[in-house]
């Protein structure tokens, strides 16, 4: 079983729905990003609406055993591959380079932008033949022939003595084996808009009369002292004040690793690896939480002393998919980490040198595995927090883990789409720092997922994305779970891209009265979640929002409409949607519309949800989106309102077999709060569509009426 992905689940009928973090009414949504970084690795990044992140490396082509250090500090979060960071460490290659949070603000995220901007310096003249043989004998003639010809060069920055070039991110696998080999320095190109500057809270290391040395003996576990900060991760190797969160860097010297600190407390954490000839390269965590400096001070972290890391299951001989360990802290109140993720089944051994109690502070030893065992997969997040144990072995039991069965549906047959899906979990407390992994899934397919639902003894957050897909930089649509507390023995069911295909739209208002209104005319019939389209590429839309009959905004955008300020007081309004789709993902929704009317006034705080109804229609649908023609079906209408003080009244159905030509009206009979059902006797029309047209009322005067033709198929 390959990873390679992330998905998000939706099922009908989800539990563990108590205690859902950033899922309340008119919550903001996650966000989605893929870097590629110049090692042409990938990083998927997601933020939470409170702001906690997953970096989830993906390893480029050809690097499939690539290990990658993970720093977050502070709003920054830096993913460095290991051939990189002695780059790093040394000056070569930027820092700002794998700051993935800074480069997805300044709009160098995949999504937005095919290349990155660099600026190179020109080797030496000493390494210019060696430089020259890597470029084409095209090249070699011209006045930058020292680079290679994938970068495309531009202006001369001479105060780096260096030239400006564009890196296409499809060639970067292969411009790194340039950058790597070439003693060129690297940086992200100053001038580039919106660049930010990671690393410039690292403090200059200097003597000055008011500072004292602080020098860490670290040694490996093959009793070798460590002279030179590329040996750990993540990079760079810093320092950090517990007071104020600011990092000063540790340079190498004959006596260990150094830095230049005024008075003050200090932490240190990393990651040391020891390759021993013929035996798998060892990684060993070692962290000193509380390093007082008042004068010279010695520290010694001896991996020696450091104890196995072991995990067992259930399941015998479990392959590894990945496996992330090491810290997730706070450091001056902001988030702080010391990880490292190592991919594929390696044999490699994990160790942690034991710590006494960390308190007033989050402090938390994890190790993240994802295993597979035969059509079983499991994501284990372990640990503990305040201190790195003496006894880091964890048995895990399958009865205590929550049980996912997770189906994963195709809108339709003969697609040439495959899926990923992406599992998280947010640690507790205020580290504001997520783990996860991700499976390459085909589709149509089923899974069977154990994973802890707990960690020290407090529940995780688990979030479930799926992202649909042609190619792996070829993303159609990503779905987005808000996230869920499960408990352990408890057994979930949940299918991603269910059926029926419809409309749906939300809005938000504003103290001020500006009003934001989105729309999703494929969206699949989600509980808890969204779609996010990637490639809007085939799907024209007209959406028409009117107050009290009068047009106050239009758009051509499938997906915003943004209204403006509207009056504060309270008056009636509508929003049309009609949108249209003709794509190579789905076979569904191929024309919808929505009328929705409602009663909306500028909110007394801040900001509050418009109130639009939706309404889902779900069933025990194929896993290509099919119901059985000639059979009794039931269909299961849910209407939701964002208005915790309104009650839907009604749900009404109709049916048509002929792409909305006729429609024949079906009886739906009221359940719980907001759900109905309707027994659907189909006709023996294999191959055919349904399209479904419902309309929902509420006891505060909003409707909705939506048309969604070729909803689910027949087979």
């Amino acid at each position: 079983m390959t990873p390679s992905g992330h998905t998000t689940l939706t099922g009908p009928d989800r539990a563990g729905r108590a205690d859902r973090p950033g899922a309340g009414r008119g919550a903001q949504q996650a966000k989605l990003a893929t870097v590629t970084l110049v090692t042409g690795d990938r990083v998927r990044l997601t933020t939470g609406p409170d702001g906690a992140s997953t970096a989830t490396p993906i390893p480029g082509p050809g690097r499939g055993g690539t290990t990658f250090g993970i720093r977050r500090h502070g709003r920054d979060l830096s993913v460095v591959p290991a051939d990189a960071a002695p780059l790093v460490a040394s000056g070569r290659l930027d820092p700002r380079l794998f700051e993935v949070a800074g480069l997805v603000r300044a709009g160098y995220g995949d999504e937005k932008a095919g290349q990155l901007p660099l600026v190179v310096a020109r080797p030496t003249a000493s390494t210019s033949a060696t430089s020259a043989s890597a470029t084409s004998a095209s090249a070699a003639s011209s006045a930058h022939s020292w680079l290679p010809p994938a970068l495309r060069p531009g202006r001369a920055v001479p105060t780096l003595s260096g030239l400006a070039v564009a890196e296409p991110k499809a060639a970067a696998g292969r411009t790194w084996r340039w950058l790597a080999s070439t003693p060129s320095h690297v940086w992200l190109d100053p001038s580039a808009a919106g660049a930010t500057a990671k690393g410039e809270e690292l403090r200059a290391a200097q003597v000055d009369p008011a500072t004292y040395t602080l020098t860490l003996r670290v040694i490996d576990r093959a009793g070798r002292l460590v002279t030179d900060p590329g040996r750990l991760q993540p990079s760079p190797t810093v320092v950090a004040d517990l007071d104020t969160g600011e990092m000063a860097d540790l340079t190498g010297g004959p006596t260990g690793l150094v830095a230049q600190l005024t008075a003050g407390t200090y932490t240190f954490s990393g990651i040391v690896s020891t390759d021993q000839g013929s035996s798998p390269t060892s990684y060993t965590l070692l962290s000193a939480p509380r390093i007082t400096v008042h004068a010279n001070t010695t520290v010694t972290l001896d991996a020696r002393r450091a104890h196995l890391i072991t995990t067992r299951v259930d399941a015998a001989s479990p392959t590894t998919g990945v496996t992330t360990f090491g810290l997730v802290e706070t450091v001056g109140g902001e988030p702080f980490t010391t990880l490292l993720t190592l991919h594929g089944n390696a044999p490699n051994q994990l160790y942690a040198r034991a710590t006494g109690t960390v308190t007033g502070r989050t402090y938390q030893f994890t190790v993240f595995r994802s295993l597979a065992a035969g059509s079983v997969t499991y994501d284990l997040l372990l640990g503990q927090q305040g201190s790195v144990p003496a006894n880091p072995t964890y048995v895990v039991h399958d009865a205590a883990l929550t049980r996912y069965d997770a189906a994963f549906a195709a809108p339709g047959s003969g697609l040439d789409i495959d899926g990923v899906w992406f599992r998280e979990a947010q640690l507790p407390g205020d580290s504001m720092m997520g783990l996860g992994w991700y499976f390459d899934v085909p589709l149509p397919a089923r899974r069977t997922h154990l994973f802890t639902p707990q960690y020290a003894g407090r529940s995780l957050a688990w979030s479930d994305n799926f992202d649909m897909r042609s190619a792996p930089t070829q993303v159609w649509y990503s779905e987005v779970c808000d996230p869920l507390r499960y408990a352990p023995g408890q057994r979930v069911r949940h299918t991603f891209s269910p059926a029926a295909f419809r409309p749906q739209a939300q809005g938000f208002r504003q103290g001020d009265g500006v009003m934001n209104l989105s729309t999703k005319p494929l969206s699949p019939s989600l509980r808890d979640g969204t779609l996010i389209v990637n490639d809007p590429t085939g799907i024209t839309a007209t959406s028409t929002l009117r107050r009290s009959g009068a047009v106050v905004a239009r758009s051509t955008d499938p997906f915003v409409l943004n209204a403006g300020v509207q009056p504060k007081a309270g008056a009636p309004y509508t929003l049309d949607l009609r949108a249209g789709q003709h794509v190579p993902w789905s076979r569904y929704a191929t024309t919808v519309t929505g009328h929705w009317e409602f009663t909306s006034a500028a909110p007394a705080g801040y900001g509050a949800p418009v109130p639009l109804l939706n309404t889902v229609a779900a069933g025990t649908f194929d896993l290509l989106g099919r119901a059985r023609a000639g059979q009794p079906f039931t269909l299961n209408l849910l209407t939701t309102s964002p208005d915790a003080t309104s009650t839907v009244t009604r749900t009404l159905l109709w049916l048509s077999y002929d792409d909305g030509h006729t429609w024949t009206r079906v009886k739906t009979t009221p359940g719980a709060p907001g759900r109905w059902s309707a027994r659907v006797n189909h006709p023996n029309l294999p191959g055919r569509f349904v399209s479904i047209r419902t309309k929902a009322e509420d006891d505060q005067g909003n409707e909705l009426t939506m048309t969604s033709i070729r909803a689910y198929g027949l087979y």
